[in-house]
């Protein structure tokens, strides 16, 4: 991941990581009850990444919600936010290295 040095001089990847941060928000926002994900890079997993695996190489993992979910709601969300990472990467192919291995969670203040 870059630092945040690289980002300070770097303004396409300061773009980059404004988007993501206000795709991540809005993800947030339209499923209230979403407490956090995983993106992880399907090169670093073990064996068949399985259902939730996009196009663009991303596995998502570790999705949690607040309260219980049928399972048919978590495979709606799931999917909803593999479609956000694809449809990220495939508008900025530089958003690869912010989301790959990245941990997103909900911050409550």
């Amino acid at each position: 991941m870059k630092s945040l040095l690289a980002l300070e001089s770097d303004p396409q990847a300061e773009f980059v990581a404004v988007d993501l941060a206000l795709q991540v928000k809005t993800l947030f926002a339209d499923c209230p009850y979403l407490c956090g994900f995983a993106v992880e890079d399907v090169g670093g997993l073990h064996g068949d990444a399985g259902p939730h695996e996009t196009e663009s190489g991303f596995v998502i993992t570790h999705v949690s919600f607040g309260i219980p979910f049928s399972l048919d709601e978590a495979r709606q969300t799931r999917a909803l936010i593999a479609s956000v990472v694809a449809e990220l990467v495939a508008a900025q192919p530089e958003a690869y290295e912010l989301l790959r291995d990245r941990t997103f969670a909900r911050t409550l203040h």
